[in-house]
């Protein structure tokens, strides 16, 4: 196949209107393009061949074979590549704009490569598909946007590239905002009176019409002065997210807008940057249309099969007209459902179909999603109960912090605490390790937790109950301090800063710097858990109790945002800082002086293995029980646990068996207790196929749905470590020799092996002078908390050594 193929192919679609076909003919005329354009990027983008090649697809074979091969069976990429990798299917020369899509602070954006061909094929297919609602005349065009958002034509994001492509609609331009996006009513007067019985087309993105173009209008209209724009289209896209959190729906924005200016024809689209000119638009009757240069194919979260009308699905796009990038065959993270085919009262052929919105947990990413995000306020967790504290009453009344130390925070959500008892936290006396008053506390939050019924649904919160309670309490003593014939207290006031993303952490992390004795306030995740409500209920329920009331300076927990004025005050008060959380929450961290006699323990960006002898797995006779193990270690937490293993090592001579039973027994586990979401299905796809596009030799295991997702690897490196999912995402390698670990155990962000076998290979490893690895414990064990955690005895840091005792 030639370049010339491909554009003949195109030409192909310039004989039909753009709602002509009807479904077989759109079928084959789409399809055959469709083709064509997978064998084109095969052939001219190497991630694209090296990600297909991953997933064993036979059309990774350049001389594949794809003659009725519908395009439902093409592979399709998870859109958030682009955000990720630069996908380009030409030479950098031939390059002439770049597209970028837009993204709140902090997000990654796609970046879309276009040739003059597949720009120019762009613009032909918007005309067409705008033109059927609009009338193939220009009109004079009012945009709903600023004009400073049309910057560098090469390469701007996606918010200016909808205003250049829509703009040829128009005859005469103007901008209705500013650059300081105020309405400019008197422009927009002079304008309409110098076109009077016109049609006047309006363009703009969802929520800037909403916010910056209605509400103006309705503000003007409350002084008497209005518009008429009865006579008006408008087009509008880019999502509906934020104007779902201010309660307005398609049928209220437009009634408004009819309201305060008289618009009646009002058409929503659908698209996006990454397919920039196939547009989906919206009928009169409501329904979002697919061109014949365009489909939409729902799909299944649980295993991509495409679904039935009017089935929920994960909504893929394809399109016709990408050349110059692999962008023909996308999944989205939005749901959607198919509502008919070949049979909307508009009269236009093709599918019509109902956008529901975004995945659960997915990033926000339209024009006008993203540009809202910073108009929504952060809603305002409920400050808990306070504790009475009649303790040092006095002492507490006399304290009034700095002005510039309350006015920060003021900015803490407290769950346990306030800005007095952190007064008091500071100078609590130091205690010794397992002190009985602490241990009576904790016992009784145990017998709490263990009686609480919303606690039996969250497995991780019983098992912390367990672990605090008063026989655990002993044995851990006689495990950690045996006969300690030292003298300790703890350092004081610890200061904890909790991971976002593993629940219950921070309370293991708080019974940690108790049990050693020390006051402790405790940066719970900002995502409200329902765990850490569930503990912190226990604890608050406790404190309450007059036994327990001297200890509340010892149990502080609050929630903040990201604030460096925050961190400065708490570490400038502690003795021991503990960060969770990865390199980067340390990195911020570390901006926070310490006193200059505290200390800091840190738990940076680690990764955790297991390693299955098969021959030792298959002489088992509970079998069922490792899968239950394996469960608990893996899924309980997402994989987002450090000690949580993402790669499975296999040993022995009986590996292929062995993982056939493993896997088997496994997936009746998660079948029966996971409780998946459908973004996770995307995440791990996504994953996936960027580190196919990254590295030779990563192969796809096919399991029959997306609950566990295995990626066999041919070799371990460091580099490939980088390559982490979660929710089930397994990395697998067939090992040999006890050498070919070693790549992995001098690896410093090595944490846990969780074994099924022979210990003893791994320590003759560890003798060698391995850096990484600082725990070797049977599979299933792996998220057992202990005190010593991450090479750190904690028994030893968080106290002080006094001397020997007499």
């Amino acid at each position: 196949m030639t370049d010339s193929d491909i554009m003949r192919s195109m030409e192909d679609f310039r004989e039909y209107a753009p709602y002509a076909l009807s479904r077989g003919e759109k079928e084959r005329l789409l399809g055959n393009r469709l083709s064509m354009l997978t064998r084109h990027h095969l052939a001219h983008c190497p991630e694209y061949q090296r990600m297909l090649k991953g997933i064993g697809s036979r059309m990774s074979d350049p001389e594949a074979d794809f003659n009725n091969v519908s395009y439902t069976e093409l592979p399709f990429l998870p859109v958030r590549l682009f955000k990720e990798l630069s996908l380009k299917s030409i030479p950098e020369e031939e390059v002439v704009k770049t597209m970028i899509s837009s993204g709140t602070t902090g997000q990654a954006v796609s970046r879309i490569y276009l040739d003059r061909i597949t720009a120019a094929n762009q613009q032909k297919a918007l005309v067409k598909i705008v033109s059927d609602f609009t009338g193939s005349s220009r009109m004079p065009m009012i945009i709903i946007d600023c004009p400073s958002v049309v910057k560098d034509r090469r390469m701007f994001s996606a918010r200016g590239a909808g205003i250049l492509g829509f703009s040829i609609f128009g005859s005469k331009k103007i901008y209705a905002l500013n650059d300081e996006m105020q309405l400019d009513m008197d422009g927009i007067r002079e304008f309409l009176s110098l076109h009077p019985n016109e049609r006047i087309l309006l363009f703009g993105f969802t929520f800037m019409v909403w916010q910056h173009f209605y509400k103006e209008l309705a503000r003007f209209r409350e002084k008497g002065e209005t518009i008429d724009l009865s006579g008006g289209i408008l087009i509008h896209g880019g999502g509906w997210k934020k104007l779902a959190s201010e309660a307005v729906s398609p049928k209220e924005f437009q009634a408004r807008l009819k309201e305060v200016c008289g618009l009646s024809s009002i058409h929503d689209y659908y698209g996006m940057v990454e397919q920039t000119g196939c547009i989906y638009m919206e009928c009169e009757y409501g329904h979002l249309h697919t061109s014949i240069y365009s489909d939409v194919i729902p799909r299944r979260a649980i295993d991509f099969t495409p679904c039935e009308i009017g089935e929920k699905g994960i909504i893929q796009v394809v399109s016709a007209i990408p050349e110059s990038y692999p962008g023909h065959s996308l999944l989205t993270e939005d749901e959607g459902i198919i509502e008919g085919i070949d049979d909307c009262p508009c009269g236009r052929k093709g599918k019509y179909f109902k956008v529901l919105g975004r995945l659960k947990n997915a990033e926000l990413r339209g024009c006008s999603d993203t540009y809202g995000a910073k108009f929504v306020q952060n809603d305002c967790l409920t400050r808990e109960e306070k504790i009475p504290i009649p303790l040092n009453t006095d002492e507490i009344n006399s304290f009034s912090a700095k002005p510039y130390e309350n006015e920060i925070l003021d900015k803490v959500t407290w769950l346990m605490g306030d800005p007095k008892l952190l007064k008091l936290a500071a100078e609590a006396p130091a205690r010794q390790p397992f002190d009985e008053e602490v241990c009576v506390l904790l016992e009784k939050v145990s017998e709490l937790l263990r009686k609480d019924k919303r606690a039996k649904v969250y497995p991780e919160v019983i098992t912390f109950a367990f672990w605090i309670r008063r026989a655990g309490l002993r044995q851990l003593r006689e495990k950690r301090l045996p006969g300690d014939n030292v003298f300790r207290l703890g350092r004081g006031l610890v200061f904890h800063i909790a991971p976002g993303n593993v629940p219950v952490n921070f309370a293991y992390s708080l019974a940690a710097g108790l049990l050693m004795g020390n006051a402790n306030i405790v940066r719970v995740p900002s995502k409200d858990f329902a765990q850490v409500g569930i503990i912190a209920d226990a604890f608050r329920e406790t404190l309450k109790l007059e036994e327990f009331q001297k200890l509340a300076p010892y149990i502080l927990l609050m929630r903040y945002d990201r604030n460096k004025k925050i961190n400065d005050l708490l570490s400038g008060l502690s003795d021991v800082r503990i960060v969770w959380g990865g390199d980067q929450t340390i990195k911020e961290l570390r901006k926070s002086p310490l006193p200059p006699r505290s200390i800091e323990v840190t738990f940076a960006d680690r990764y955790s293995i297991a390693v299955i002898d098969a021959d030792a797995y298959l002489e088992m006779e509970n079998k069922g029980r490792i899968a239950e193990d394996f469960y608990n270690d893996t899924y309980l937490t997402d994989q987002n646990a450090c000690s949580s293993p993402r790669i499975v090592i296999w040993t022995g001579e009986r590996k292929k068996e062995a993982k056939e039973l493993f896997w088997k027994l496994l997936h009746t586990v998660v079948e029966e207790k996971y409780p998946f979401r459908d973004v996770q299905s995307v995440n791990k796809l996504t994953s996936f196929f960027r580190s196919a596009a990254k590295n030779e030799g990563i192969r796809f295991i096919e399991s029959g749905d997306n609950l566990i997702t295995r990626v066999e690897i041919s070799k371990l490196s460091k580099e490939l470590m980088d390559e982490r999912e979660n929710s089930g995402y397994f990395l697998e390698y067939d090992c040999n020799t006890p050498e070919e670990l070693l790549p992995v155990f001098h690896d410093k962000r090595c944490q846990t092996v969780g074994m099924l076998g022979d210990r003893r290979p791994l320590l003759t490893l560890l003798k060698q002078g391995g850096k990484g690895v600082d725990r070797i414990v049977p599979l299933g064990h792996t998220m057992d908390f202990d005190l010593l955690w991450d090479g750190y005895e904690l028994t030893h840091t968080l106290t002080r050594s006094i001397g020997e005792l007499a």
